[in-house]
């Protein structure tokens, strides 16, 4: 009780933004959260530096090579040493004009997500990392990809077939109910023919990778993967000019083909799968601009995955349509005109994140059900069927589904979220398909009748508790405010998060763990009728 009591101390403790680098000053362990007893991520040694990312009281959350992130005691670090000016913040890459609140991305690792990051553009001089790679690998990281689940390929490793290669590996390394993101920068590319083509990046040794090869690729992989998130940073067309310092993602030099698909990277001759997402720095036939700093796309894209600008307004989840809208006022700024596009299913949301602030409007705990339904397992058999009449304190329900799994009932209030099932009556969210189970009411209510519910079978359990969920009566309640919508949306779509699901030598223990681990569930809204069944 001792340890809980002093972690949460730690965690209630005020942050502080503070920018820049400190050097340790002795070896220090690495931890997930600000407390001496959170597991370890990673042993710093003396004489290494790190990032700084954010002070709470004795701790410091820093960022080490690898693209980790986690917490160290103050002490170990020379930041109380240095003058004070050295912690002033400095200004974003783009400016936070009216940003109404920052976001709060959840980005601990876990072993089922992969990156692939294939940058075809030209290589900088010196032997030094291309900033979009550089970019991709912080995204990647801020969608919860350990480091040794990240794959890079730098140009001269990028021939056709070295692209082919590269795909093939990706599809034979990711899982059932895996996640994937992929990142590919490079340049748009046309035939020698000069004829008119669908999109093309072109590979290193002058070839043309086609929109139809690429869907292919996505086809395989969404098959069984959860999600399939992809930002293409290239462009092909001559309708705008870049500005000063920019260059344009499309090849002047004609491929070595003399034919090419008519598809774009939008758009296919089937429509897309429903778990894939890709974001495109230019729609079909128009431009896309890079300057010293890589892709103006994957720039905007960054600073909106980290809270460094303008949100989109409203509140609600940072989806596929979201990350859109919060960077396309960023590219309206750079000349040229860019316009970013957005393909296969909007509602996704790369990373379990929110935008709302506070006060959170009567509409905000609905929209974030709606939501987290949008990001359910559309392959799954999963239905809400009557197994009685309703009494005067709880209503019974029968779950058909074609496997087992763990059962969470939500319903959204004007101030926040109840969780009916588990309750106080039945805390045991395992179920067989075909088990019923009963749902009281929330406080304030005398029945469920006309209420609508989202159903949850997930394939892991989740922490109520730990998103939040504090008991009211029968039932569980958020904290009504923004913080408590976006804790309870990053456990019900984040899952377990213990050691053995977060790090990939983990990844293949058999089936058991893949339960586990897994984030996939299904989800059924259900509006309850006068006191029958749910139709």
């Amino acid at each position: 009780m001792l340890r809980a009591s002093l972690a949460a101390l730690l965690i209630a403790l005020p942050s502080v933004a503070i920018a820049g680098t400190v050097l340790l000053t002795r070896p220090d362990k690495l931890r997930e959260s600000p407390s001496p007893f959170a597991f370890g991520i990673a042993d710093v040694h003396r004489r290494s530096s790190a990032q700084v990312l954010e002070v709470r009281g004795e701790w410091v959350r820093v960022g080490i090579a690898g693209s980790r992130s986690g917490w160290i005691h103050r002490d170990s670090t020379d930041l109380d040493s240095r003058p004070p000016e050295s912690t002033t913040v400095p200004a974003p890459a783009y400016p936070m004009n009216n940003a109404p609140s920052a976001a709060v991305p959840r980005s601990a690792a876990r072993a089922s997500n992969h990156a692939l990051i294939l940058d075809l553009s030209s290589p900088p001089p010196g032997g030094l990392a291309n900033p979009d790679a550089r970019s991709a690998g912080r995204m990647a990281a801020l969608m919860g990809v350990p480091d040794a689940n990240s794959r890079y390929l730098a140009h001269d490793a990028l021939s056709l077939d070295g692209l082919r290669q590269a795909l093939a590996e990706l599809d034979a390394r990711v899982g059932d109910q895996d996640k994937v993101f992929i990142h590919l920068a490079g340049f748009g590319a046309r035939p020698r023919n000069g004829q008119t083509c669908g999109d093309a990046l072109l590979s290193a040794d002058q070839h043309m990778f086609t929109a139809t090869e690429l869907h292919r690729y996505l086809d395989g992989l969404a098959a069984r993967a959860d999600k399939v998130f992809v930002i293409i940073d290239a462009g092909r067309g001559d309708d705008r000019k870049p500005g000063p310092a920019q260059r344009s993602r499309f090849s002047q030099q004609p491929a070595a083909d003399s034919t090419c698909s008519s598809e774009s990277f939008g758009q296919g001759s089937t429509p897309l799968p429903y778990n894939v997402q890709i974001l495109l720095a230019a729609p079909r036939h128009r431009t896309a601009f890079e300057d010293e700093n890589g892709g103006l796309a994957t720039q905007a894209l960054l600073a909106c995955l980290e809270g460094k600008a303008p949100t989109p307004g409203e509140s609600g989840l940072a989806d596929g349509d979201a990350l859109r809208r919060c960077a396309q006022p960023l590219l309206d700024r750079k000349p040229g005109g860019q316009q970013l596009a957005l393909a296969g299913n909007p509602a996704l949301i790369p990373a379990p994140f929110s935008w709302a602030s506070d006060p959170i409007g009567a509409e905000a705990p609905r929209r974030t059900l709606d939501a987290i339904h949008a990001q359910r397992d559309q392959r799954r058999r999963f239905d809400v069927r009557p197994s009685g009449r309703a009494n005067a304190t709880t209503t019974p329900i029968q779950i058909v589904s074609d496997r087992p799994g763990h059962l969470y009932v939500l319903m959204a209030g004007e101030d926040g979220l109840s969780l009916l099932y588990p309750n106080q009556y039945s805390p045991d969210t395992r179920l067989e398909p075909g088990t019923s189970v009963s749902l009281p009411p929330p406080e304030g209510r005398k029945s469920l009748a006309g209420a609508r519910l989202l159903f949850l079978l997930t394939d892991g359990a989740r922490t109520p508790y730990r998103g939040g969920f504090v008991p009211a009566g029968a039932v569980s309640v958020t904290h009504p405010d923004a913080r408590g919508l976006r804790s309870a949306t990053e456990e019900l779509l984040g899952g377990d998060a213990t050691p053995q699901c977060r790090f990939s030598e983990t990844r293949n223990l058999g089936a058991t763990q893949a339960r586990q681990c897994s984030t996939g569930f299904a989800a059924k809204w259900i509006t309850m009728p006068g006191g029958n069944a749910p139709r």
